[in-house]
């Protein structure tokens, strides 16, 4: 069962990108897509359009999403609360202060700089603060929440001040946008993303342990408050990346830990693999929505994702919530 289910995760994530691909302004059946990426002298044009606007695009949504997918799996591991996600953590407050001083620079050049720097500064709050008053998991993501409120509060300041133009630019990247990445944060981003799944992948015992409770932790020769701060830093700094990236884009992180739960089971040594093709794969179909849903009016990808995500998470505690561990 649980192969099959990896079967149909990797089938969707092959599936999305084709359906990424011929999907846009004018959509372009399968066989014409094979005619323009393998045969260079066929309408230059069309190619241009699918290796340099669609493609890259395509890969900004799947390092994006998939990013955000794996910071929500390990938060809901190390906290063991299903609510858990880099948002609820204050990080998405952080992410958008720090865009909102990027915007008012008036260079958007440096807008993903600092939405990365606000996502890290915001993290490392949290760890401050947790770290001084000796803090519960739950009584952290109370703290975060928090943060996240006072970080937007300030956000939705600076912006009402703006002008409108500049107004405009902070409302899409606050709703999340992927035609709005820069192309050397977009060449970056492997470099430090692909590692950063590898680093979780290699230590999934440790998540597996932490989902057990802190008692079980302890007991197996684990000192939790050391590992969840560690952890807390490795998802503030996926976070990051995935924010410059697109923006502030919610529920990827929260529903598809879920989804890949219930489909192969709560070993991290399966679900983080899963998660990361899952995520990609669902932020490239919210896009590809986004891009085509109200032709030629783009709907921000923020929207889609809460949206539908929103619906599914429902669906998913309605039918599951019996069967679902922790």
């Amino acid at each position: 069962m649980k192969k099959i289910s990896f079967l149909a995760i990797f089938l969707f994530a092959a599936a999305s990108v084709i359906i990424g691909l011929s999907s846009g302004t004018e959509n372009y059946p399968l066989t014409k897509i094979i005619k323009i990426l393998f045969n260079p002298p066929y309408n230059t044009f069309e190619r241009t359009i699918l290796l340099q606007i669609r493609l890259p695009r395509i890969w900004c949504g799947f390092l994006t999403g998939s990013g955000l997918a794996v910071s929500g799996l390990i938060l809901q591991a190390i906290l063991k609360n299903p609510l858990a996600e880099s948002y609820t953590l204050g990080v998405s407050g952080g992410a958008s202060l720090g865009i909102a001083f990027g915007i008012v620079s008036g260079h958007m050049m440096v807008v993903p700089v600092f939405a990365f720097a606000g996502s890290v500064v915001s993290t490392f709050i949290l760890l401050l603060i947790a770290s001084l008053r000796k803090m519960s998991s739950g009584t952290l993501l109370l703290l975060g929440i928090m943060l996240n409120f006072i970080f937007s509060s300030f956000s939705l300041l600076i912006i009402t001040l703006l002008q409108k133009e500049r107004f405009m630019e902070a409302v899409v990247w606050f709703m999340g946008n992927l035609s709005s990445y820069h192309p050397e944060t977009l060449k970056s981003a492997p470099l430090f993303l692909i590692p950063a799944y590898l680093i979780t992948w290699l230590y999934w015992k440790q998540l597996n342990i932490f989902s057990l409770g802190e008692e079980k932790a302890i007991t197996l020769g684990i000192d939790p408050e050391k590992k969840r701060y560690m952890w807390l830093t490795l998802t503030g700094l996926i976070t990051g990346y995935c924010v410059s990236l697109a923006g502030l884009v919610g529920f990827v992180g929260l529903v598809i830990p879920h989804t890949v739960r219930i489909l192969v089971g709560t070993d991290h040594k399966k679900t983080i693999p899963a998660a990361i093709l899952a995520g990609g794969s669902f932020l490239i179909i919210a896009d590809t929505l986004a891009r085509t849903i109200v032709k030629p009016i783009e709907i921000p990808v923020g929207v889609i994702s809460g949206f539908f995500g929103g619906i599914f998470f429902v669906l998913i505690l309605l039918k599951t919530s019996r069967r679902q561990k922790w």
